[in-house]
């Protein structure tokens, strides 16, 4: 009963929150007081592969090694977790979704680097939204996950699934898509990139303050408040192509 009590209450939480961002946020924290140390939110477009080159990943508490080896395209598409979880349609550690298939020597190699970066114990699970807008959800707790209570895992399973779902009603609110310049849209790519403010503006050959006037007019036009949300809405929406 407290715990069903907690679980509304979070849920009710979701459901006022308006801008994508702060849905992320919610999850991260949320996930943080109940001892996850990392976890990743893989965002395609409709219908691609969470691995594919096309989708964006947020990411907290993993080392800044680690995600400049998974924002290379070429590593990424050695990543088959997302795509054997969201095949299984539920919950699997990473040491199973690596023995789910028959792997490639890039697989292995894959495996082998993650392995060096201390990413051993977590999990993937699938989020399933409306439209086909399903997405893969990761977490770590840095320890088995037979070592972890059912309370917090339950809590941190239904949280993302309810932030997934709330982010998909808010793009279907917004579902009209917005004019962006030509301008608009070569940062918004790169931010979708995961470039910093100051290599787009190198890469634009632009002012660093001029690359953040651009990026305000994109979260105008997007009605979001950050470049999390930014890059969420225009991947769903179609509006970048990486």
């Amino acid at each position: 009963m407290v715990t069903r009590c907690i679980m509304q209450r979070y849920f009710d939480q979701i459901e006022a929150l308006t801008d994508i961002g702060a849905v992320l946020r919610f999850a991260r924290d949320t996930c943080w007081a109940q001892g996850v140390v990392r976890m990743s939110y893989h965002v395609s477009p409709l219908f691609d592969e969470p691995s594919s080159l096309s989708t964006a990943v947020y990411t907290e508490g993993f080392s800044q090694e680690w995600l400049s080896l998974y924002q290379d395209q070429e590593f990424r598409k050695d990543d088959p977790i997302p795509q054997r979880v969201l095949r299984h349609g539920g919950m699997m550690t990473w040491k199973e979704a690596m023995e789910a298939g028959q792997n490639t020597p890039s697989n292995e190699a894959y495996f082998a680097q993650s392995i060096r970066h201390g990413l051993i114990h977590g999990f993937g699970v699938p989020l399933f939204g409306p439209g086909g807008r399903d997405a893969y959800c990761a977490f770590d707790f840095d320890r088995s996950v037979s070592e972890v209570p059912s309370g917090p895992m339950g809590i941190v399973r239904s949280v993302a699934q309810s932030c997934h779902q709330r982010i998909c009603i808010m793009l279907d609110e917004s579902a009209q898509i917005p004019a962006l310049s030509e301008r608009e849209i070569e940062v918004l790519t790169w931010a979708a990139k995961g470039k910093s403010v100051s290599a787009i503006a190198t890469i634009l050959d632009l002012s660093p303050d001029t690359v953040k006037t651009y990026s305000k007019r994109v979260y105008a036009k997007l009605d979001v408040s950050d470049r999390v949300g930014a890059v969420v809405k225009a991947l769903q929406l179609g509006l970048v192509r990486i």
